[in-house]
């Protein structure tokens, strides 16, 4: 009898182990496709918005020179750009893991926002290339945090 109840305890105890041995995997592999589908879109949402600010960018000085040339411009480019650069702004701040990052966006878009008020060609080129700096180093503190 006691051979038995050793046995019986023995099978339980295997049968326990492996129930929760498969949950512990189970809940590790799905805590992984998590991470990984996160980083994914953290790495897709941080090029999108790189390449939103640098194109908001290019619509700002095309529109800035051809309004300076005495020419109308077709704003609806530059909106576009703009809305695009926003959209891409939020899925950062939604995103993002490190208040660097979502700050070192907000500066990158408030810069690029502030070369349509540029009143010369040498302060729009200098917003110009704050805003290529901006976006650098949003660059560079995202790489840090997809990197890991």
């Amino acid at each position: 009898m006691a051979d038995m109840v050793s046995a019986l305890t023995g099978i339980g105890g295997a049968l326990l182990g492996t129930a929760v041995g498969a949950f512990v995997t189970h809940f590790m592999q799905r805590r992984n496709t998590s991470l990984a589908r996160l980083h994914e879109e953290r790495l897709s949402a941080y090029v999108a918005f790189a390449e939103a600010v640098m194109e908001f960018r290019r619509e700002l000085m095309d529109r800035w020179f051809v309004e300076r040339g005495g020419a109308v411009h077709d704003s609806t480019s530059v909106y576009s750009a703009r809305s695009t650069m926003w959209t891409a702004y939020y899925r950062v701040v939604l995103l993002a893991g490190d208040e660097d990052i979502r700050q070192s966006a907000a500066t990158a878009r408030e810069t690029v926002s502030s070369i349509k008020e540029a009143e010369s060609l040498d302060t729009m080129k200098e917003r110009s290339d704050l805003t290529r700096e901006e976006v650098r180093r949003f660059v560079d503190r995202a790489r840090t945090e997809v990197s890991r």
